[in-house]
């Protein structure tokens, strides 16, 4: 197959491309900066419109919270010129010569209600500037002929850290760990390389449709403190729940800058996905939520070890 892989030099993108460049597919990477075939905007419409012929479009070029050039003033336009005008252009592109067109979504486009799954038939619903961007960023895949949607929870792997980072630091210095909200309902994560092997399954079956990607066993907040806690060696760590609401207060003064509308949800509700779509397809995840948060603690110890001055006890 000749394969596009967009955002072909971030988190998610580069496990694409070596899954694919692995089982010797003709594959064309593009993005903004990095190590690929194609650098370019692909907000920009002359730039897409010189994007080569392929058999498979792997979309997982977009913005979201933790990008690091997320700008402070005007993040509305950022999310919609890097997620939805990029996601048209893409569409546009490539309507007529009609390759399979895979693209990546968010979970977060599910209507927050902390049910007990959200499976593919599930209400949609932006709840923030992110979710938002993606819903509109959809509603263009929608009008590509054989489309598929990836819907991944949280992405998790080695150089992802999020929340992890806070939790190693705390547990390993104080012998505590603080978080917003109770902590005890479940929250989805998935290791990065699961979502990868997802698309790959999901182009060499020519599968259309929505497909969520979550790993086995979903754990609460609670939970990956003690994984994290009996992978690091540390005993006896005291979990401090902090009331969520003067954290939302906050996160409003700061226009959501302090924790996204998203993020708020997922401290406060259940979010779990079903697979079925998934496995019907064959996909099998090889990842534990249990093994994904003890990696990460593992890959964060290990940098901060690795820093000049630090010993792996502090």
């Amino acid at each position: 197959m000749r394969v596009l892989i967009t955002g072909a030099s971030g988190f998610l993108g580069t496990e694409c491309v070596k899954h694919f460049t692995a089982r010797a597919h003709e594959v064309t990477t593009t993005d903004k900066t990095g190590p690929v075939n194609l650098t370019g905007d692909l907000s920009d419409p002359v730039f897409t419109a010189s994007l080569p012929d392929v058999d498979v479009v792997v979309n997982c070029a977009a913005v979201q919270y933790v990008t690091k050039d997320i700008p402070l003033l005007f993040r509305k336009s950022f999310f919609e010129r890097n997620n939805v005008l990029a996601a048209n252009n893409l569409c546009e592109r490539y309507r007529v010569q009609a390759p399979h067109f895979i693209h990546v979504g968010t979970s977060m486009m599910y209507r927050q209600t902390g049910q007990d799954q959200y499976d593919v038939r599930s209400t949609l619903c932006g709840e923030g500037v992110y979710s938002r961007s993606k819903m509109a960023a959809q509603a263009f895949i929608d009008t590509v002929p054989g489309a598929a949607t990836i819907i991944p929870c949280i992405i998790g792997g080695e150089g992802r850290e999020g929340l992890f980072r806070g939790f190693v630091n705390m547990m390993t210095k104080f012998g505590f760990v603080a978080f917003p909200g109770r902590g005890d309902h479940k929250i989805h994560m998935v290791h990065v390389l699961d979502v990868a092997s997802l698309i790959y399954r999901v182009a060499e079956t020519r599968a259309s449709g929505f497909f969520n990607a979550a790993a086995p066993e979903p754990l609460s907040i609670r939970q990956w403190i003690d994984e994290i806690a009996d992978e690091l060696g540390v005993q006896h760590v005291r979990k401090v729940s902090i009331p969520l609401l003067p954290v939302k207060g906050l996160s409003w003064l700061s226009c959501y800058r302090l924790l996204a509308r998203e993020q708020l949800l997922m401290l406060q509700l259940q979010h779990v996905l079903s697979i079925d779509e998934s496995l019907k397809i064959g996909w099998r995840p090889q990842f534990s939520n249990a093994r994904i948060a003890r990696d990460i603690a593992l890959h964060i110890n290990r940098t901060r070890s690795a820093r000049p001055g630090l010993s792996r006890s502090e």
